[in-house]
């Protein structure tokens, strides 16, 4: 009986358990076409389900078990005072393939390599040597994604090229220009602290710009809809030729005092100067709000005209080790779950540049309350029903345990009397 009883509690937690972590929506991933790791990227379209921290995502292949993941993010490009100029010793294109020479007069020690290099969406390969002669050359780094995120502000972007740790006094750029003509590189250098320009993905925003007369400023509001982290913000304007504002970005707040009574104020966030003879980009981190304001301040001026703002997102993948053989889906949305501890995290540094991508397909809502929906995106021992069932035989075998027990002593009473 003791033991009846133990197997049923077991069956209604576990079912139990099983129910309670439920997910807002799910994806099937798709183009796995040989096993290994793979990157998914994460656009902001995806990323609004999702929290910051992705606490709330799992992977799943066909037998419901756990996929292992790690999240890699593009870094932030950093001050142009981070700089360091090489000179640029030759660039000659042959039939095949570039060859860029950079100088690097103080052997510093070095493990990157930046590039300006003009828009381009071209797909290329590349490798890095070095010398001390410009005659032996040594390998540096073989084979890496020269891949551009051009920029739609600027007429050339930089492209930072990752290697081990070296001082050379030369360093040669080999790229592949096999399928495609060759790049028009305008200077190479390299950012201190090891810092290159991420690739950025364009978020959806609505945005209102009134003119505030009596205090001499614009107000341009910013609103976003459900989770959408901003980490950068580019103007372009239109005119006057030549203006130096400054600006801030702040969010309604509200706080409550004693007495129930609500105080509303303002938070500063970022600030920064929109200047004719400036980057018009600004870099604004942990930016994750519903509704931001930006407000110029223009004294005297007229003004600004601006001809457009747009609100970018640093492009974030999820790596994980896929079979091809298997089907996987992506479910997020559950904020009861907590930040997952998986081994491939201690293998970032070892994961390779170049990755197959893997995508991921419509993303479906999970019904939370539809018991129909729920049947067919779970197993039957994952549902209500077979937790009554459980409940329902285990009532019956009570009851005939009972019987019977009540039967064997009333027999037992009889033969006493």
């Amino acid at each position: 009986m003791k033991n009846i009883l133990y197997i049923l509690i077991l069956i209604t937690g576990s079912i139990c358990k099983i129910n309670a972590q439920s997910y807002s929506h799910q994806a099937v991933i798709e183009n796995i076409k040989t096993s290994g790791l793979y990157k998914i990227p994460l656009n902001p379209d995806i990323k609004q389900y999702m929290t910051s921290d992705l606490h709330d995502t799992r992977i799943h292949d066909s037998s419901l078990q756990e996929v292992p993941y790690v999240v890699l993010s593009e870094p932030l490009l950093k001050a142009k005072s981070d700089f360091v100029e090489y000179t640029i010793v030759s660039q000659k294109h042959f039939n095949s393939y570039s060859e860029i020479i950079i100088h690097n007069p103080n052997k510093d020690k070095i493990s990157n390599i930046a590039f300006n290099i003009n828009n381009s969406d071209a797909y290329k390969y590349c490798a890095i040597e070095g010398s001390e002669d410009m005659k032996q050359w040594y390998s540096v780094s073989a084979s890496q994604e020269l891949t551009l995120a051009y920029n739609e502000v600027y007429t050339n972007t930089y492209k930072c090229i990752y290697f081990p740790m070296n001082n050379y006094s030369y360093f040669r750029l080999l790229v592949d220009d096999w399928h495609a003509q060759p790049l028009k590189i305008n200077k190479a250098g390299w950012f201190r602290n090891s810092v290159i320009a991420g690739k950025h993905n364009e978020v959806v925003f609505t945005k209102s710009i009134t003119e505030d007369k009596i205090n001499k400023k614009t107000i341009v509001q910013l609103s976003f809809s459900n989770n959408q982290e901003v980490d950068r913000i580019d103007f372009r304007i239109k005119s006057p030729r030549l203006y130096m504002r400054h600006a801030a970005i702040y969010a309604n707040r509200e706080r409550k005092l004693k007495h129930d009574k609500v105080e509303k104020y303002r938070e500063l966030l970022f600030e920064f100067n929109l200047s004719s003879d400036d980057l018009l980009f600004f870099d604004v981190p942990n930016l994750n709000e519903k509704e931001v304001f930006i407000e110029i301040e223009n004294k005297d001026n007229p003004p600004l005209e601006i001809e457009s703002i747009s609100c970018k997102q640093l492009a974030s993948y999820i790596v994980c080790d896929l079979n091809a053989g298997n089907k996987y889906h992506l479910r997020f949305g559950n904020r009861a779950l907590k930040v997952p501890e998986y081994d491939l995290s201690n293998f970032v540094s070892s994961i390779p540049q170049l990755l197959p991508e893997a995508s991921i397909g419509f993303i479906k809502q999970v019904p939370q309350s539809t018991v129909k929906v729920e049947e067919k995106q779970k197993s039957f021992f994952e549902t209500k029903q077979f937790l009554w069932l459980c409940l329902g035989v285990g009532t019956i075998v009570i009851f005939f345990f009972s019987k019977s027990l009540l039967k064997d002593m009333a027999a037992k009473k009889d033969e006493n009397l």
